[in-house]
């Protein structure tokens, strides 16, 4: 058998045991967090970085943990914009961005907002939709329903405020299973 096929066919098996009841999702579009930058680089709102060797004493004061991600902030009584870091990657490395407030949501409460008031306006939601669709195995704009617990265990939302109070502006990010899939901006 040619190596091409035998790579095509090895793929297949692998999607269809990450299908529905799978714990982990797989998405083809590279994830936000695609550049390294060196600890200590700032950068602007909106944008997410690896940055890799930074001990966890220096990442701040650790304020959340969901579903394995840990969100450290390095200045926790500020309301101005500063860098931020979440940990729980696969890589071991953190992701740094730029934020006045950032809070962790549950997949339970945007699942409750979007398809309970029929209001999402995440930009992330057509990747939550993928990931839904092959753990849960169910279309889009339907709950997860009885796979919600599981889909919970290593799915999370990250928003980040641009500003504390009610300006709005607000980048969402999506994890799962050790990566960040998917971030955009409203605003």
């Amino acid at each position: 058998m040619r190596p091409a096929i035998v790579f095509c066919a090895l793929t297949l098996l692998a999607a269809c045991e990450a299908g529905p009841g799978g714990g982990s999702a797989t998405l083809s579009t590279p994830g936000p967090d695609t550049r390294e930058v060196a600890p200590g680089t700032a950068l602007p709102f909106g944008q997410m970085a690896k940055v890799c060797g930074v001990s966890t004493s220096a990442l701040g004061t650790p304020v959340a943990t969901e579903a394995g991600f840990t969100l450290y902030d390095t200045a926790a009584t500020s309301t101005a914009q500063r860098t931020q870091y979440v940990t729980g990657f696969a890589d071991g490395c953190a992701r740094q961005f730029t934020a006045a407030l950032a809070l962790f949501g549950n997949v339970g409460t945007l699942e409750a907002t979007s398809y309970g008031a029929g209001i999402s306006h995440s930009p992330v939601e057509p990747a939550y939709e993928e990931v839904k669709r092959q753990i849960c195995g169910v279309p889009r704009g339907q709950p997860c329903g009885r796979a919600t617990a599981r889909l919970a265990r290593n799915t999370t939302f990250l928003t980040a405020y641009a500003a504390f109070g009610a300006s709005g502006r607000h980048a969402d990010m999506l994890l799962h299973d050790g990566r960040a899939l998917a971030m955009g901006v409203e605003g």
